[in-house]
Protein backbone atom coordinates (compact mmCIF):
# COMPACT_ATOMS: atom_id res chain seq x y z
CA UNK A 1 0.00 0.00 0.00
CA UNK A 2 2.98 2.27 0.82
CA UNK A 3 4.40 1.43 -2.45
CA UNK A 4 1.17 2.38 -4.16
CA UNK A 5 0.90 5.97 -2.54
CA UNK A 6 4.55 6.72 -3.42
CA UNK A 7 3.94 6.18 -7.07
CA UNK A 8 0.53 8.09 -6.77
CA UNK A 9 2.69 10.78 -5.10
CA UNK A 10 5.00 10.94 -7.70
CA UNK A 11 2.48 11.04 -10.23
CA UNK A 12 0.39 13.85 -8.84
CA UNK A 13 3.67 15.90 -8.24
CA UNK A 14 4.88 15.48 -12.00
CA UNK A 15 1.51 16.93 -12.99
CA UNK A 16 2.06 20.00 -10.72
CA UNK A 17 5.69 20.43 -12.11
CA UNK A 18 3.88 19.90 -15.46
CA UNK A 19 0.91 22.60 -15.10
CA UNK A 20 3.79 24.87 -13.58
CA UNK A 21 5.99 24.29 -16.77
CA UNK A 22 3.16 25.05 -18.98
CA UNK A 23 2.12 28.17 -16.78
CA UNK A 24 5.55 29.64 -16.63
CA UNK A 25 6.19 28.50 -20.34
CA UNK A 26 2.95 29.89 -22.04
CA UNK A 27 1.29 31.72 -19.45
CA UNK A 28 1.34 35.45 -20.94
CA UNK A 29 0.73 33.87 -24.31
CA UNK A 30 -2.48 31.57 -22.66
CA UNK A 31 -3.77 34.69 -21.09
CA UNK A 32 -4.51 36.32 -24.74
CA UNK A 33 -6.09 33.77 -25.82
CA UNK A 34 -10.27 33.66 -26.32
CA UNK A 35 -12.14 32.46 -23.13
CA UNK A 36 -13.52 29.68 -25.60
CA UNK A 37 -10.76 28.41 -26.85
CA UNK A 38 -9.98 25.64 -23.70
CA UNK A 39 -13.55 24.30 -24.13
CA UNK A 40 -13.34 24.45 -28.38
CA UNK A 41 -9.82 22.31 -27.64
CA UNK A 42 -11.73 20.38 -25.13
CA UNK A 43 -14.28 19.42 -27.25
CA UNK A 44 -12.46 18.37 -30.39
CA UNK A 45 -10.14 16.18 -28.13
CA UNK A 46 -12.91 14.02 -26.78
CA UNK A 47 -14.14 13.41 -29.73
CA UNK A 48 -10.61 12.10 -31.28
CA UNK A 49 -10.09 10.23 -28.07
CA UNK A 50 -13.65 8.56 -28.49
CA UNK A 51 -13.67 7.80 -32.23
CA UNK A 52 -9.58 8.04 -32.74
CA UNK A 53 -10.65 9.76 -36.12
CA UNK A 54 -9.53 13.49 -36.22
CA UNK A 55 -11.91 14.18 -38.92
CA UNK A 56 -14.86 13.88 -36.59
CA UNK A 57 -13.39 16.05 -33.87
CA UNK A 58 -13.46 18.95 -36.54
CA UNK A 59 -16.63 18.38 -38.34
CA UNK A 60 -20.43 18.82 -37.80
CA UNK A 61 -22.66 16.49 -39.43
CA UNK A 62 -26.80 16.00 -40.04
CA UNK A 63 -28.54 13.86 -41.54
CA UNK A 64 -31.00 15.07 -44.39
CA UNK A 65 -34.94 14.41 -44.06
CA UNK A 66 -36.03 13.04 -47.40
CA UNK A 67 -39.57 13.99 -47.38
CA UNK A 68 -42.18 11.38 -48.26
CA UNK A 69 -43.04 10.93 -52.48
CA UNK A 70 -39.67 12.74 -53.54
CA UNK A 71 -36.90 10.81 -54.64
CA UNK A 72 -33.62 11.34 -53.11
CA UNK A 73 -32.05 12.92 -55.96
CA UNK A 74 -34.84 15.32 -55.91
CA UNK A 75 -34.28 15.97 -51.96
CA UNK A 76 -31.06 16.79 -52.29
CA UNK A 77 -32.00 19.08 -55.24
CA UNK A 78 -34.19 20.53 -52.79
CA UNK A 79 -31.37 20.76 -49.93
CA UNK A 80 -29.20 22.86 -52.67
CA UNK A 81 -31.74 25.37 -53.45
CA UNK A 82 -32.90 26.06 -49.34
CA UNK A 83 -28.49 26.16 -48.74
CA UNK A 84 -28.20 28.82 -51.76
CA UNK A 85 -30.83 30.77 -50.69
CA UNK A 86 -29.66 30.76 -46.37
CA UNK A 87 -26.07 31.40 -47.69
CA UNK A 88 -27.20 34.55 -49.84
CA UNK A 89 -29.39 35.70 -46.71
CA UNK A 90 -25.45 35.38 -44.77
CA UNK A 91 -23.51 37.02 -47.47
CA UNK A 92 -22.31 34.12 -48.60
CA UNK A 93 -22.19 33.05 -52.44
CA UNK A 94 -21.62 29.16 -53.83
CA UNK A 95 -18.42 29.71 -55.51
CA UNK A 96 -17.55 26.05 -56.36
CA UNK A 97 -19.45 22.85 -56.32
CA UNK A 98 -18.14 19.25 -57.53
CA UNK A 99 -19.93 16.33 -58.09
CA UNK A 100 -17.46 13.07 -57.37
CA UNK A 101 -18.15 10.45 -59.60
CA UNK A 102 -20.17 7.62 -58.13
CA UNK A 103 -17.05 4.83 -58.66
CA UNK A 104 -17.95 3.19 -55.39
CA UNK A 105 -21.96 3.95 -55.98
CA UNK A 106 -21.77 6.23 -52.98
CA UNK A 107 -23.28 10.09 -53.69
CA UNK A 108 -20.98 12.43 -52.98
CA UNK A 109 -21.16 16.27 -53.64
CA UNK A 110 -19.11 18.95 -52.45
CA UNK A 111 -20.12 22.37 -52.56
CA UNK A 112 -18.07 25.48 -51.25
CA UNK A 113 -19.32 28.99 -50.20
CA UNK A 114 -17.54 32.33 -49.67
CA UNK A 115 -17.53 36.05 -48.69
CA UNK A 116 -14.79 37.53 -50.56
CA UNK A 117 -15.28 41.12 -48.27
CA UNK A 118 -14.98 38.69 -44.61
CA UNK A 119 -12.25 36.75 -46.40
CA UNK A 120 -10.61 39.80 -47.22
CA UNK A 121 -10.57 40.57 -43.31
CA UNK A 122 -9.56 37.41 -42.11
CA UNK A 123 -6.82 37.25 -44.30
CA UNK A 124 -5.28 40.56 -43.31
CA UNK A 125 -5.62 39.77 -40.03
CA UNK A 126 -3.66 36.23 -40.60
CA UNK A 127 -2.84 34.98 -43.94
CA UNK A 128 -3.25 31.15 -42.72
CA UNK A 129 -6.90 31.53 -42.39
CA UNK A 130 -6.72 30.78 -45.94
CA UNK A 131 -7.27 26.91 -44.95
CA UNK A 132 -10.47 27.86 -43.70
CA UNK A 133 -11.39 28.82 -47.24
CA UNK A 134 -13.89 28.78 -48.80
CA UNK A 135 -16.11 27.42 -46.24
CA UNK A 136 -17.78 23.74 -47.45
CA UNK A 137 -20.56 21.23 -47.20
CA UNK A 138 -20.89 17.90 -48.07
CA UNK A 139 -23.32 16.22 -49.28
CA UNK A 140 -22.31 12.15 -48.81
CA UNK A 141 -25.05 9.50 -49.41
CA UNK A 142 -23.80 6.56 -46.34
CA UNK A 143 -23.32 2.63 -47.24
CA UNK A 144 -27.44 2.23 -46.16
CA UNK A 145 -28.58 4.89 -48.08
CA UNK A 146 -29.01 7.86 -45.53
CA UNK A 147 -27.97 10.90 -46.96
CA UNK A 148 -26.14 13.38 -44.54
CA UNK A 149 -24.61 17.09 -44.55
CA UNK A 150 -21.02 17.79 -43.35
CA UNK A 151 -19.41 21.07 -42.84
CA UNK A 152 -16.23 21.82 -40.47
CA UNK A 153 -16.79 23.05 -36.74
CA UNK A 154 -15.99 26.62 -37.09
CA UNK A 155 -14.87 26.77 -32.75
CA UNK A 156 -11.27 26.40 -33.26
CA UNK A 157 -11.18 29.35 -36.10
CA UNK A 158 -13.17 31.65 -34.17
CA UNK A 159 -12.27 30.86 -30.60
CA UNK A 160 -9.21 28.97 -30.72
CA UNK A 161 -6.18 31.19 -30.48
CA UNK A 162 -5.81 35.24 -29.24
CA UNK A 163 -9.46 36.83 -28.83
CA UNK A 164 -10.67 38.38 -32.50
CA UNK A 165 -11.36 41.97 -32.39
CA UNK A 166 -14.71 42.75 -32.02
CA UNK A 167 -15.25 43.56 -36.00
CA UNK A 168 -13.31 39.87 -36.73
CA UNK A 169 -15.49 38.09 -33.87
CA UNK A 170 -18.99 39.64 -35.67
CA UNK A 171 -17.82 38.82 -38.94
CA UNK A 172 -16.89 35.28 -38.29
CA UNK A 173 -20.08 34.86 -36.25
CA UNK A 174 -21.72 35.52 -39.19
CA UNK A 175 -20.25 33.03 -41.45
CA UNK A 176 -20.70 30.28 -38.86
CA UNK A 177 -24.50 31.43 -38.34
CA UNK A 178 -24.40 31.10 -42.11
CA UNK A 179 -22.67 27.79 -42.48
CA UNK A 180 -25.03 26.16 -39.60
CA UNK A 181 -27.69 27.76 -40.93
CA UNK A 182 -27.28 26.00 -44.57
CA UNK A 183 -26.36 22.89 -42.21
CA UNK A 184 -29.58 22.85 -40.54
CA UNK A 185 -31.79 24.03 -43.15
CA UNK A 186 -30.79 21.74 -45.77
CA UNK A 187 -30.80 19.08 -43.76
CA UNK A 188 -34.92 20.23 -43.02
CA UNK A 189 -35.24 20.20 -46.59
CA UNK A 190 -36.42 24.13 -45.61
CA UNK A 191 -35.69 27.37 -44.59
CA UNK A 192 -35.59 28.02 -40.92
CA UNK A 193 -38.50 29.96 -38.89
CA UNK A 194 -37.40 33.56 -38.91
Amino acid sequence: MKFIKSILTLIGALVVLGLIFVLVRYGTTLKQFDPGALSAYKEMAAKVLETGDPAKGMIIRKKMTIPEGMTKQEAIDNAIEVMDEVASQHGLAMVDHKVMPRKSGIYTQIRSYCSPTIADYFLNYSREFIGFMPCRIGIIEEPNGDIYLYTMNLDLMIHGGKKLSPELLKLAKEVEAGMYGMLEAGAAGEEPDE
